[in-house]
């Protein structure tokens, strides 16, 4: 019996709340209620507070004619508040996601199903019906250069798809250099760093340069590379340790270019805090090296080249 009377103070109690906060035949009430004070501005619009006064009630009607404990008080009071609480906001829930308007998937079109248990995927202001679409969306999306560089032509970071570019060991990156003559090792490194040793027919486009007051970003880095290489170029990029050449990848693939290599280790390999080398680099590996600025592939030549419209 005390299952069932509890069981109806929470549905009547959820009943009068859902009355009297959404009725229209209250309306009139919650606007005088909410005009004469914030106390009751805010009881009428909480359903919080609707609930627990209106549970209280009821209980309080049950302990008169039924003579409830203190427990069974306490019990029924807190039951018939919060099980008309939850009941109240699950179906405030399933009335908004009815009234929602029907967003399609952008990138493959689809609709969401109601039948469905499939969530569809929200990014920004964009919607995905499943993370394939989203991924194949970071790969393919156009991204405005003002977004890709920073007011000082630093290289923003970029939200791209998971594994859009691939982690290489300079081994092998040398061995894909040598398999098939179509992969291009572009050094990101500054022009003084390129100059005092580089990867065998590596490219310097340097993503920042290092200036009297420090390293400052190139500004004309995604120009550079995009006159000279296709955006199908399969491409190894490689800076001293493998931090710049991250961020030129992640810009890389943002702007547009599907075979993007990192080399991990870069050049001059990667150290702990005490200089021990954690992961050798192309000079440590023993792999074959140039000096200077090649005549073709340094970047005042590539820059140069942009500048009066030529191509490599």
């Amino acid at each position: 019996m005390t299952a069932l009377q509890i069981a109806l103070l929470t549905l009547l109690t959820a009943g009068l709340t859902r009355w009297f906060r959404r009725g229209e035949s209250t309306r009139s009430a919650r606007d005088w209620l909410a005009s004469q004070s914030p106390v009751l501005a805010k009881l009428v619009s909480c359903p919080h507070c609707l609930s627990f006064w209106i549970s209280l009630s009821g209980t309080a009607i049950l302990w008169a004619f039924s003579g409830l404990s203190a427990l069974e008080f306490a019990l029924f009071l807190l039951i018939g508040w919060r099980g008309a609480y939850f009941i109240n906001r699950a179906v405030d829930r399933r009335e908004a996601a009815a009234e929602a308007p029907v967003i399609d998937c952008i990138q493959c079109g689809k609709s969401p199903q109601p039948s469905s248990d499939q969530s569809f995927i929200e990014r920004g202001s964009l919607t995905f019906c499943s993370t394939n679409c989203w991924f194949t969306y970071l790969r393919q999306r156009p991204i405005p250069r003002d977004q890709l560089l920073g007011a000082g032509g630093e290289i923003q970071r970029q939200e791209i798809y998971p594994m859009s570019y691939k982690d290489v060991t300079p081994a092998e990156a040398q061995q894909l250099l040598e398999s098939d003559g179509e992969h291009r090792y572009v050094d990101v490194r500054s022009i003084p760093e390129f100059q005092n040793g580089h990867p065998q027919g590596s490219f310097n486009v340097p993503v920042m340069h290092r200036e009297a007051a420090g390293m400052v970003p190139n500004p004309d880095f995604l120009t550079v590379m995009q006159v000279h290489f296709e955006q199908d170029t399969p491409l190894l990029i490689g800076c001293q340790s493998g931090v710049r050449s991250v961020r030129a990848a992640e810009a890389l693939v943002a702007s547009g270019y599907t075979q993007v290599m990192n080399v991990t280790g870069g050049f001059g390999g990667v150290r702990d805090q005490s200089g021990a080398v954690v992961e050798k680099g192309w000079f440590e590996l023993a792999l074959p090296v140039d000096y200077g600025d090649p005549d073709e592939r340094s970047y005042e030549a590539l820059h140069g080249q942009r500048q009066t419209g030529g191509g490599a």
